[in-house]
């Protein structure tokens, strides 16, 4: 998800990042972030995957060339003919800044109900609170 492209798409369907991005945008990034020390390549990720499911390289590279267009993943150098990669953002960060996308688009839109929204959720009782969860 491109945070200021007029085109991406917020999923109210999904669970977690998926809100955020697509199914394999998303397994993929979650690997990079647990798995860049400092970098990571395609076929680092691809590995990965493929013990899991059938998939294939060029899947997993498009897919990882698309997420550096996105400005998710940085390009920052080579081993030999493979791009090294390392996300644009944490994980936390990168949460923040598609919630505060998200959370602007709808006061901006729809103001009224946001702030009676807010000022509900400032309002309510302790235990009726979720906390928000690291992991989703």
């Amino acid at each position: 998800m491109r945070l200021n492209d007029e085109n991406a798409s917020f999923r109210f369907n999904q669970t977690g990042l998926r809100k955020f991005l697509g199914d394999l945008e998303c397994e993929i990034m979650e690997l990079v972030w647990k798995k860049a020390n400092p970098t990571v390549t395609v076929r680092d990720i691809y590995e990965t995957l493929r013990q899991q499911r059938q998939i294939a390289y060029t899947t997993v590279m498009t897919t990882m060339v698309r997420l550096a267009e996105k400005g998710l993943l940085k390009v920052v150098d080579k081993a030999g003919l493979a791009n090294c990669y390392v996300p644009a953002e944490s994980r936390d960060q990168f949460i923040k800044s598609a919630v505060d996308r998200v959370l602007s688009i709808f006061l901006k839109e729809f103001p009224e109900e946001s702030m009676q929204f807010y000022s509900k959720a400032k309002h309510a009782p302790p235990s009726s609170k979720k906390p928000a969860s690291k992991r989703r």
